[in-house]
């Protein structure tokens, strides 16, 4: 059997259970809201959605990665992505400092635990990596654009 003959079936599959799930909801709908039978169906329902969420989520992540592996060029253009994620998470994260903050209420949260200097620090890190990337963006935009005009 083919690769997509045999997904063509799957996806068949994956319908008729779909259709059978709302079908079977539509025709147990009540206006009762203590209806148990109704409750179990919008249950099935959301269950199956959640089903397939991940089905696809899997499925779009591992094909992905087996494209990005077997192409040289995006497996070299994913490496310098993700080393220069690292590199800016890096930078933010020894930039960054652990200060509790200092505003009215906060000792609130610094006594029952929420804030912690940890936090802070991360909580730093993911502002000044925000702060980087936006100036990163705004330099690239005015880049292109005065390029575009030497051309």
């Amino acid at each position: 059997m083919k690769f997509t003959k045999i997904t063509n079936i799957m996806l068949y599959v994956i319908l008729g259970i779909s259709l059978f799930l709302i079908i079977s909801l539509l025709s147990n709908l009540d206006a009762n809201m203590a209806d148990e039978g109704m409750s179990t169906w919008i249950t099935t329902n959301l269950y199956w959605a959640y089903v397939l969420l991940g089905i696809a989520t899997i499925a779009a992540l591992v094909l992905e990665f087996v494209n990005t592996i077997s192409d040289k060029k995006a497996t070299k253009s994913a490496l310098v992505a993700l080393g220069f994620s690292v590199a800016v998470i890096g930078i933010s994260y020894l930039l960054a400092n652990d200060e509790m903050p200092k505003f009215f209420g906060a000792n609130k949260f610094i006594e029952d635990g929420t804030i912690t200097p940890s936090s802070m620090r991360w909580i730093g890190t993911g502002l000044i990596a925000t702060y980087i990337l936006s100036a990163i963006s705004v330099i690239a935009i005015v880049w292109s654009s005065i390029t575009s005009i030497f051309k």
